[in-house]
């Protein structure tokens, strides 16, 4: 799973990319393009100039021919300017425009280095030529000036050395000045498409600039959302949620928010629920010790008029004294369910063996189960560890759960009572009937408070059932299928180490 820190990197990461690339192609192209100008002018422009330099157009044969036709005197006169005229930097010239094609040679690559290569054969064969020509012309000269009449072949040679020559060097200049054209055309070309691709990648990694800006305004979006959210529920709106979707941080922390804002919602529900069943039962025990005691007047008055009358009473009268009688500890019996709910006292805690409590409460109930038809089985697993319980509470909870399995079969049936250890190491607690089950719209409802499902039902029982285990710091569930039965899962913690194999009680 990314967090948004990275993926706002990682859009970020790639704009700098393109930007950085981009600019590398730029600067490569740039380079390229001053690495061609730089071979224009330090490469192909000297080596035209120095190829315009070189002469050798007629040079010997003519001076040698108008020699020959004049005196001894004019001859040496002549013959030494001749020599004087003889043009000496050719031999220089080459050996610059190879110093030149040598530097030149050092920044081309590809087809540029080649034409150097081509350019270098070509003043070498121009050098060796040169030098033929060179030895032929100074045979003339020197059989001119000792007064020798040229020889037809030798002139004619020497011409044909000469136009040799300036056929070469005109070669040289005009490949020269084509290749430098061609370079010059291409160098602007390239500067133009350089250029554009430069704007177009510009571009390009402008709008995946702009595509990580988005990305992180979306990524950042949630944040607006829950800050909304939190102002909701500040201001007492707890039914507030956030829709945030996503596995990274943000969606955690929507999904955490909107599980607080239920919780927050939850527990101010259990709130007002807990401070209206605090006011009703303050009500119910006040309105309880009340009528207590006028009930418990009739009911004894009651009991003395029975005893008044007479043996030849009539029956209707006696009746009537019963069903008063059965009422009032019928009332009585409410009275004091309300008052048990109502001031629960503080569990009295004390080292307790589950298995102990519930075999002598199945023995106690199994009679009056019995009677109802109802058979009872028990499994209590051995070993199992010490709880840290009020004994008397723990009684009334499980025979709470009895009687219900039992109210639920009235037509007789199976319970079943099981212990375990549960998974945080304490005791669990099983109770299971094959009674007619509880409709899955009820389930959730049967631990409130004065909510019952049979008939004349205070609605009390597993009110309190919850309260005790909750006192323990235990836990209840209820698992009920219709036509199949019920059953109750009660954990109790185990008791605390540091008062192992102790058997003082202390007050919770």
């Amino acid at each position: 799973m990314r967090s948004v820190a990275t993926k706002i990197f990682l859009a970020f990461g790639v704009s700098l990319l393109a930007f950085a690339l981009v600019s590398a192609f730029g600067i490569a192209r740039l380079h390229d393009l001053g690495r061609k100008l730089r071979l224009l002018s330090e490469g192909y422009l000297p080596l035209t100039r120095i190829a315009a330099q070189i002469d050798v157009k007629d040079w010997v044969a003519t001076r040698v021919l108008d020699a020959s036709v004049l005196d001894p005197a004019s001859r040496r006169a002549l013959v030494p300017l001749a020599r004087a005229r003889f043009p000496s930097l050719v031999r220089e010239k080459i050996a610059e425009g190879r110093a030149v094609a040598g530097r030149a040679r050092g920044v081309a690559s590809g087809e540029e280095a080649a034409f150097l290569a081509e350019v270098v054969g070509r003043l070498d064969s121009l050098d060796a030529a040169w030098s033929r020509y060179d030895a032929a012309a100074r045979a003339l000269l020197d059989a001119a000036e000792a007064g020798e009449a040229p020889s037809e072949p030798g002139i004619q040679a020497a011409r044909t050395m000469e136009k040799a020559l300036a056929v070469d060097v005109k070669l040289l200049q005009a490949a020269l000045e084509s290749h430098t054209s061609e370079l010059v055309l291409a160098a602007g070309r390239e500067e133009s498409r350089t250029a554009l691709s430069i704007v177009i990648y510009a571009l390009l990694a402008l709008f995946v600039g702009i595509g990580a800006a988005l990305i992180s305004q979306r990524l950042l979006a949630p944040i607006r959302t829950l800050t909304e959210g939190v102002k909701g529920v500040a201001s007492g709106d707890l039914t507030r949620q956030v829709e945030v979707r996503g596995s990274d941080e943000l969606g955690v922390l929507a999904r955490e928010f909107n599980a607080m804002a239920a919780s927050l919602d939850r527990q101010r529900q259990e709130l007002l629920l807990a401070e209206r069943l605090a006011a009703v039962g303050r009500i119910s025990a006040h309105i309880t010790h009340e009528i207590r005691n006028p009930l418990n007047s009739l009911g004894l008055n009651a009991e003395l008029l029975a005893e008044e009358i007479e043996p030849g009473a009539s029956t209707e009268a006696r009746a009537l004294l019963s069903a008063i009688t059965r009422e009032v500890d019928r009332l009585n019996a409410v009275a004091e369910e309300y008052l048990r709910f109502a001031r629960l006292p503080r569990p009295v805690m004390a080292r307790e063996e589950l298995n102990e409590i519930l075999r002598g409460l199945v023995d106690f109930v199994a009679p009056e189960m019995a009677a109802a038809g109802v058979a009872v089985t028990r499994d209590l697993s051995p070993g199992l560890p010490a709880v840290w319980a009020d004994e008397g509470q723990l009684r009334a909870v499980f025979l709470n759960l009895l009687r219900n399995s039992r109210e639920a079969m009235p037509a007789g049936g199976t319970v079943a009572v099981r212990t375990a250890r549960s998974a945080d190491g304490g005791a669990e607690v099983t109770v299971s009937d094959t009674g007619s089950g509880i409709p899955a719209e009820q389930l959730e409802r049967i631990f409130d408070p004065f909510f019952s499902t049979k008939s004349g039902g205070t609605g009390l029982g597993l009110a309190f059932t919850l309260q005790v285990v909750k006192e323990h710091g235990g836990t209840i569930r209820c698992h009920s299928e219709v036509s199949r039965g019920t059953t109750f899962s009660v954990c109790i913690p185990p008791a605390p180490a540091d008062v192992a194999g102790s058997e003082e009680t202390v007050k919770a």
